[in-house]
């Protein structure tokens, strides 16, 4: 078995309802406060977007990790099979915004998409050769480095994650900006 040989999957998966829902127990009072205002704040921006983590994208894995012999580090001692779940997104209190007064837009400077949280299922483990000498925590060690470097090369899975974010940040941003006459822009992608 071969570290890049088909028994791997991945599934970038939307997680953008949570903070939308949140945003609908937050905005209400946001927008009462704006109402017969003309101008928009960073401040006022930053609290319609008062979640401290947003997970945007989430990288379900069935992977093969491997473990190198530490006296041969060309050798393999072990292959371990895993199943694990990569979430990525931004922290919210990253976002800044560039308000332009006269066109009355404001566009969102979002920090990079990173992983947030990396979880294995315990349980998915099996083994090439069965009960290897070595330890339940190493082995977890190398199969969550192992799914955390591979998420990290799925571009499909940042651009998921991106598109996403897009979608939550005017879900929360548009009551508040329409009701001050202002519109969203968004910069050109990296």
């Amino acid at each position: 078995m071969k570290k890049n040989e088909p028994e791997k999957k991945r599934f970038p998966i939307m997680a953008a309802g949570a903070a939308v829902l949140a945003a609908c127990l937050v905005l209400p009072a946001v927008i009462s406060r704006i109402e017969k205002e003309d101008v928009i704040t960073s401040a006022q921006l930053e609290k319609a977007i008062d979640i401290s983590q947003l997970s945007t994208a989430e990288f379900v894995y069935n992977g093969i990790a491997e473990k190198y012999n530490e006296e041969y580090p060309e050798r393999v001692d072990c292959y371990i099979a895993y199943n694990a779940s990569v979430k990525v997104g931004i922290q919210m209190e990253d976002v800044t915004f560039e308000i332009q007064e006269e066109e009355k837009t404001v566009t969102p400077v979002l920090p990079d998409i990173t992983v947030q949280i990396a979880t294995l299922d315990e349980n998915s483990l099996s083994y090439i050769p069965k009960n290897p000498d070595v330890p339940l925590k190493d082995m977890l060690i190398l199969c969550k480095e192992d799914a955390i470097r591979e998420a990290g090369e799925s571009e499909k899975l940042y651009e998921t994650a991106e598109e996403n974010l897009k979608m939550v940040m005017e879900a929360l941003l548009s009551p508040v900006l329409e009701n001050a006459g202002y519109s969203l822009v968004w910069q050109a992608s990296k």
